[in-house]
């Protein structure tokens, strides 16, 4: 994605697209919603109307989930991204209890597990999306998060994912996203929806709607949204969430540990004998240290 003139009726996107394979080009034309009257809109959306409301209706009505990317023009801060996903949340969840600050976070892997649980109907909020960070795109860590993001597509969530710059996210959830928010001051913002080119398979966006909407200050999800934006500022969060590929790693780390604290033990009891050298222990096929290291791991072993 990229900065937009405001008169813009169309946007290139993301230069890391590039151009579309068939399937995929196919796969993403199916994700586009057609609007659902304005009756069936007002229905759900009372007041708030207009194109996106339609579409977000007519998705809801299909079974269907949607999902936004929220950035602020020029990469501003303090206009207002986590006070509109806020309001977003609000006025999309047509769950029965409605949104709240459970279906928030700052854990991208959270963010995903919602997708497991939350009711059927809900909006969820990710702060801070540039976690999902571009410039680690080819690695097995971002893969694992985007496989699963693509694969959530039931449960008709309608997900906000908040981040400074649309640079700052990587390509494939770019590819995957259904709408771009872009906050053009602090009540306002412009929806755009994207769009495949129906010959050259290239993303582009299209602009919807300029949305306006009050101010969510005092509410409970956006004071939360605040507060663990803080902590993790502070330092006073951690994730405990962990990526499948990471588990893995640790798996074998673990496993790897466990041999070779068997193998000093063997080192240890073989050393002791006393027809036997360091240089004679580490010549032996069972052994894959050097003579200096079976000195230290015997002599560390003994204390």
């Amino acid at each position: 994605m990229s900065a937009v003139d405001a008169g813009a009726e169309t946007v290139a996107a993301h230069d890391l697209d590039g151009v579309l394979d068939d399937d995929l080009a196919e796969e993403l034309r199916e994700r586009e919603a057609e609007r659902a009257p304005e009756s069936e809109a007002e229905v759900l959306f009372g007041s708030f109307s207009g194109p996106w409301f339609q579409e977000i209706a007519q998705r809801k009505k299909e079974g269907r989930d949607a999902k936004c990317i929220v950035t602020a023009k020029d990469g501003q801060t303090g206009v207002g991204k986590t006070n509109f996903c806020d309001f977003g949340g609000y006025v999309t969840d047509t769950s029965q209890y409605g949104f709240g600050p459970s279906k928030t976070t700052i854990d991208p892997f959270e963010f995903l597990d919602f997708y497991s649980h939350l009711p059927e109907g809900s909006a969820a909020v990710m702060e801070e999306g540039e976690q999902f960070d571009a410039r680690r795109s080819n690695s097995n860590k971002n893969v694992d998060a985007a496989e699963k993001w693509q694969m959530a597509r039931v449960r008709e969530i309608v997900a906000f994912i908040n981040l400074p710059s649309p640079e700052e996210i990587d390509s494939r959830f770019e590819r995957l996203a259904d709408y771009w928010i872009n906050i053009q001051r602090r009540g306002q913002a412009k929806v755009y929806k994207k769009k495949i080119h129906s010959t050259k398979r290239k993303l582009y966006y299209k602009t919807l709607q300029t949305i306006e909407w009050p101010n969510m200050d005092g509410s409970a999800s956006f004071e939360h949204m605040d507060a663990i934006k803080n902590d993790r500022i502070d330092g006073n969060s951690e994730s405990s969430w962990v990526r499948e590929s990471e588990v893995q790693d640790r798996i074998e780390q673990a496993r790897k540990e466990a041999r070779e604290a068997e193998r000093d033990k063997w080192i240890t009891s073989v050393y002791r004998h006393p027809s036997l050298t360091g240089s004679d222990v580490a010549q032996l096929p069972a052994c894959d240290v050097s003579r200096s290291r079976v000195s230290q791991i015997a002599t560390e072993g003994q204390k």
